[in-house]
Formats: structure tokens, C-alpha cells, sequence
């Protein structure tokens, strides 16, 4: 095994276990029935370390592993079956540009990962290993009269799809698209900046190569549905996490651990490289394996994702505050401003911390003026200011301004604007906005000097 793995190998060991059981892979034929088990040796011919077949079709020939999973297995504490309940179409308002009104569900989806011999979709970059997962019947009826075929998907069949050498990509190409021209939806993760457009380059690359049904994939056009988690997930995630980087919702959204047997998708291409020239394939197990675990976490969090963007908020107390109100921005882009306020209202109750609660505040009382409902952004101003605490100013000056505005009250405005200027002076330098306290100064001085023409006015009137 190279030097590159070995190290991968002991840094993956300092990271913490969670006790997660694993899901049980079996590789299996074409026709269901498994396959020889693997030898633990790290070296060793591919077909020896991953069993394996070897396809040939029209364009030549490439390697496919088969590992179809029953969908009672969990993954990301619900069983794979789950996401096949999951209705799709509710992400299709927050994201029109996927296509998902008439996309069906996830059993007719085809979940595409590639690992590729670099970045960009340069001539000189290879997706040397598609991995494309399907919800199936397993095993394929032979035939109808003897074998009744179930009405509904049996397992989650991944089939990877590997060229042990550049000559074999074109027939890496047209098996895929056989897989693949049978389903109506992709999904992907980062797959419409990444694997799509290099998979359209490889196409465009091999199609003298190709026969004709296989020169192009319909799904892998632009304008097809396509279901990008990344996307979806930065908006419901990227506000209580580091990272929306899929090992890492893996950890905090699944609650799951890989195995030693992962590596990092930064050291791919130098371990495909190694196998090129040595053809000892050690390292490309633990590459099928990362392969695999994306494509099977895709259907995890897919189903995580459909779930957690339904409109009906049946759910909506088993989720924390800050997916609620990172979904209250989805479901103001979408003109659901009464679905987008319960939103508001549940975080405001379950939020744990004052910068938190602080924001929800920020954003429902937004709002609240924007739909010209004064009084009530007037409460939800000072509940902010008796629940949180911290010295945010923003409520002083919002209240200040309602009652100069909106009520006349020129005494309760100079009374906010001043409680506001010294929460701003107590605070430290860097606690403050630049011009802050200019700006504040200024509303004081003019609301003192409005309060004290008026008392003029009405002395004289009362005088006269």
C-alpha cells in the first residue's frame, strides 16, 4: 500500500468513534448471487481485492462491482426505505431551477457520484469510477410466470463502474448510460458544478467511440431534473455548521463514523495513479469504499433534506432552532410569509443562545414591518431587549423610531434613543458599528429638539 494511504491510515485512527453500527455490503452478480469474498491482503489484482465482473459492450470493456443493500438497513437513523416515502416535490418551490415538479420520486432517481483522476473537466481529467445507485428489485425477475414481481423497490443497488486503464473509459461511458437512461431524476452532491460537467466533457470526448444510443445521457443535460444536495443543504445547515462538506454532514446530520477504510477524496487521484503503475490495487478498496459511502449517505440525506423543507411543518419541533430559521428565509424567498412567522415562533422558543435568539428576533420583526403590522414588531422589539442579553442596540433604535413615527410619542422616543446611545457608550470599541454612535447622537438631539418645540407650541396655545 503506498506511503500516501499509510499516513491517511493514522490520521484517521486519532479521530473519534461513534458506535454507529455499520451497514453489511455483500457483492453480488448481475443475477443476485454473491460473489466470492474479498481477500484482507492490502495488495493484490482488483478482481482479487473487489470482486467484481468484468462488462463488455460495444465500446469494450470496463470492471463493475454490484452491492445491492435492503432497504430495512439504516442509514442516518432511518431505514433506506424511508426515502422512497419522501415527497419530492416539496423541494421543488425553493429550487425551480432543479425541474422537480414532474420528476416522480427517489425510486426512479439515479444517485451519480464520480471519482476523477483531478479537478476541472480538461481534456486531460478522467472520471475513472461512476458510481451510480438505484432502488430496485433485487434480484431482477427472471421471469414473470415464475418469480411475481413485488410491487414496490426491494434494495438500493450501487454498481461502480471503474476503467483499469484509459483505454477502457469508453465502455465506462456507455455502461453508464444504460444504468442511467432507465431513471427519470439525478441526484447528485455538488454535482452541477463538478461531476455533471465533466461527464458531459467525457461523452463529448469518447463519442466517436461510442455507439449511437450511448453518445450522450439525457439526464446529464442541464435542463433535466437534477436534485443538488449541496445546495439545499448549505441553506438548511451552513448556519449551525462549519462545514456542509459531505463527510461532515455525514458526522453531525446522519450521526454516523466511516470506517478505517475510507481516505480523503484530496488523495484520489495521486492513489489512481499508484494503481496505474503498479497495478497493486490496496488503495483502490478504500476508493470503491468512499465511493460507496457517498452514494448511500445521498439517499440518507435526501431524504433528511425533502423532509425538513415540507411546507406543512408537521415536525417542525424536531428541529433546532437554527435549521427553522434558515428555513424561514426559504420560505420567505417563496412569498410563504405565515408559514416563514411559525417558523420564527418556534426558534424564538427553542433557541439556546442569546446571539441566536437575538437573530430570530432581528428577522421576525423585519418582517413584522414589512408587512406594516407596528405594534406588534413594537412587542416583539422590547421581548428582545427583556430576553436577550448582550446590549444589542438595534431594538432601542427600532422602538425609537416607531414611536417618533408611528405613534407620535415623541417622550417614549427620546427615552429609547437614549437607553440606546448608552448601551452603545458602555459597550466595547469593537462592539460597535462604525457610525453608530454619531447616528444615534443625532435622532437624540433631534428628537429633543422636536419634543421641545412642541412644548412651546403648546405652552403658547394654551396661553393665547
Amino acid at each position: 500500500m503506498s506511503e500516501t494511504l499509510d499516513r491517511m491510515r493514522r490520521l484517521h485512527n486519532l479521530r473519534p468513534r461513534q458506535s454507529q453500527p455499520e451497514l453489511t455490503y455483500i457483492p453480488i452478480d448481475e443475477s443476485g448471487d454473491p460473489l466470492p469474498p474479498r481477500r484482507a491482503s492490502p495488495r493484490g489484482r482488483l478482481e482479487e481485492l473487489l470482486p467484481g465482473v468484468e462488462l463488455e459492450n460495444a465500446a469494450g470493456k470496463c470492471y463493475v462491482t454490484t452491492v445491492a443493500t435492503p432497504l430495512d438497513a439504516a442509514r442516518g437513523g432511518d431505514p433506506l426505505a424511508r426515502a422512497l416515502d419522501a415527497p419530492l416535490a416539496a423541494l421543488a418551490p425553493f429550487h425551480p431551477d432543479f425541474r422537480l415538479e414532474h420528476a416522480g420520486d427517489f425510486a426512479s432517481a439515479a444517485f451519480v457520484d464520480t471519482e476523477t483522476t483531478g479537478l476541472g473537466a480538461g481534456a486531460g481529467v478522467y472520471a475513472f469510477l461512476v458510481g451510480v445507485g438505484t432502488f430496485e428489485i433485487w434480484p431482477p425477475p427472471v421471469d414473470a410466470a415464475t418469480r411475481p414481481r413485488p410491487l414496490a423497490p426491494t434494495h438500493f443497488v450501487v454498481r461502480q463502474f471503474f476503467m483499469r486503464h484509459p483505454g477502457e473509459e469508453a465502455a465506462l461511458l456507455a455502461a453508464v448510460a444504460e444504468v442511467v437512461g432507465r431513471c427519470r431524476l439525478m441526484v447528485t452532491f455538488n454535482g452541477r458544478g463538478f461531476d455533471l460537467p465533466l461527464l458531459r466533457a467525457r461523452y463529448r470526448q469518447n463519442r466517436p467511440l461510442l455507439p449511437a444510443p450511448h453518445r450522450s445521457v439525457e439526464l446529464f443535460e442541464e435542463d433535466r431534473p437534477h436534485l443538488d444536495l449541496l445546495l439545499p443543504a448549505r441553506r438548511l445547515w451552513r448556519r449551525r455548521l462549519q462545514s456542509c462538506r459531505l463527510i461532515h454532514l455525514e458526522q453531525q446530520i446522519l450521526g454516523i463514523q466511516r470506517t478505517e477504510e475510507d481516505v480523503s477524496g484530496a488523495l484520489i487521484p495521486q492513489l489512481y495513479l499508484d494503481y496505474l503503475r503498479t497495478q497493486q490495487a490496496g488503495a483502490m478498496r478504500c476508493v470503491f469504499y468512499h465511493n460507496r459511502e457517498d452514494i448511500i449517505s445521498m439517499v440518507a440525506l435526501g431524504n433528511h433534506l425533502v423532509r425538513a423543507y415540507q411546507s406543512s411543518l408537521e415536525q417542525i419541533d424536531e428541529l433546532p432552532a437554527a435549521d427553522l430559521l434558515s428555513l424561514a428565509t426559504c420560505y420567505l424567498r417563496q412569498g410563504e410569509a405565515e408559514l416563514a412567522e411559525r417558523a420564527y415562533r418556534t426558534a424564538a422558543e427553542m433557541a439556546g443562545d442569546d446571539r441566536l435568539r437575538a437573530d430570530v428576533f432581528a428577522q421576525w420583526a423585519s418582517l413584522l414591518k414589512r408587512q406594516a403590522r407596528w405594534a406588534e414588531a413594537a412587542d416583539l422589539w422590547q421581548r428582545w431587549l427583556s430576553s436577550v442579553a448582550g446590549g444589542n442596540v438595534l431594538p432601542f433604535i427600532e422602538l425609537a423610531k416607531y414611536h417618533e413615527w408611528r405613534t407620535g410619542d415623541l417622550e417614549q422616543a427620546e427615552m429609547w434613543a437614549a437607553w440606546g446611545l448608552h448601551t452603545v457608550e458602555s459597550a466595547l470599541a469593537h462592539q460597535r458599528l462604525p457610525g453608530q454612535m454619531a447616528d444615534l447622537r443625532h435622532r437624540l438631539a433631534r428628537l429633543q429638539r422636536k419634543r421641545s418645540g412642541r412644548q412651546q407650541k403648546d405652552e403658547g396655545a394654551s396661553g393665547a
